[in-house]
């Protein structure tokens, strides 16, 4: 399969200019596009620029509204439930982690939680912002029923999304980031995996029979199959941990996510400020210390170093930055196609490597 490698700054013009002919304000344009590119400088494509061709669609078919405004509609001055108004997932959740840090900043910690928000991307992102403040970070993000691909342990239907969940903290340095789903692998993963025409791992999926499943068009269906929660045999663990992520993201903000709705992403977010329990400069020092102690762990067989979370996507960002960021012919295709459906043509890049 050929591939086009290009730069992070093209694709960021690109996404933004086929955002605003979807109608978005150019600045709003503009962070959506660098949230999907920031997806692919990390390694996390199935998150990255492929999302523009989920995007357009989603506008075209009136369940994404761009400009819309974002609005909080209840608050305390710990608190807030904010209303997205189906505005791009990244616009609202960038509001949503400003409103956190503020509150965290005067109240020493914030919860702020989505109504009506669209799919926002890579979650990890967002709790990386809070931490890269200084401050603590857990975020979670469930969704909708339609997005119910993920079983119960034990289960043949889907009752749950992949709902991920992440936290970051602050270091001297990079911060400490874990990004992952609460099933086996993500819907994302499994659609990048069928445009790169390699199968799904064996143990992650269910056909719709629950038979297990490794050929993602077969997954697709129709009928489309299911996902297992992460754990394999101690999938109740990752089940679990589902749980906790419907809770959070749909449950306290009122959204019932066990019928038909129209919202996508169920977003919440937690923010602390280290000042109000050890103080800021000795939280760094200690998450300094534990993330030496981990790193000077004798690696085992088969592994060349301990690795803390995120530490291979900040490396993958440095690489992709230099070296550019690989986009399949098909995605590459797709793209151009979506943004001709909203009046925009790519322009072609200035230097672009096909491999």
């Amino acid at each position: 399969m050929s591939v086009n490698v290009f730069s992070a700054g093209y694709l960021r013009e690109v996404g933004t200019r086929i955002f605003v002919g979807c109608g978005a304000p150019p600045d709003e344009a503009a962070l959506v596009a660098e949230e999907l590119v920031d997806a692919s400088l990390m390694g996390l494509d199935s998150h990255g620029v492929i999302r523009y061709i989920e995007y357009v669609m989603r506008v075209r078919e009136g369940k994404t509204r761009p400009g819309a405004p974002v609005r909080v509609v209840k608050e305390t001055p710990t608190t807030a439930i904010v209303d997205c108004g189906f505005n791009f997932g990244a616009v609202s959740a960038s509001r949503m982690v400003e409103i956190a840090c503020e509150k965290a900043a005067s109240q020493s910690i914030a919860c702020v939680v989505s109504r009506n928000s669209t799919h926002i991307g890579r979650l990890g992102g967002y709790a990386q912002k809070v931490a890269e403040r200084g401050l603590f970070c857990i975020a979670t993000c469930n969704s909708s029923k339609h997005g119910h691909w993920v079983v119960p342990f034990g289960g043949k239907e889907g009752r749950l999304a992949t709902n991920p969940m992440a936290f970051a903290a602050p270091t001297s340095g990079l911060p400490v980031v874990l990004d992952m789903s609460t099933s086996a692998i993500s819907e994302g993963k499994i659609r990048l995996l069928m445009a790169q025409g390699k199968e799904i791992p064996s143990g992650y999926c269910q056909d719709a029979e629950g038979n297990p499943c490794t050929d993602p068009e077969v997954w697709y269906g129709p009928p489309k199959g299911t996902i297992l929660p992460f754990g394999h045999e101690l999938g109740y663990k990752g089940y679990g941990l589902s749980l906790l992520v419907e809770i959070m993201g749909g449950i306290m903000a009122g959204e019932a996510s066990t019928e038909d709705g129209s919202y996508v992403n169920g977003f919440a977010l937690i923010a602390v400020d280290p000042e109000a329990f050890c103080g800021r400069e000795k939280f760094v020092e200690l998450m300094d210390n534990l993330c030496s102690y981990h790193r000077s762990c004798p690696p085992a067989p088969g592994f060349t170093e301990v690795v803390l979370p995120g530490t291979y996507d900040f490396r993958m960002r440095e690489k992709r930055l230099k070296e550019g960021i690989p986009v399949t012919d098909v995605t590459w295709k797709q793209i151009k196609e979506c943004a001709a459906t909203v009046g925009v043509t790519v322009p072609e890049p200035e230097e672009s490597l096909c491999l």
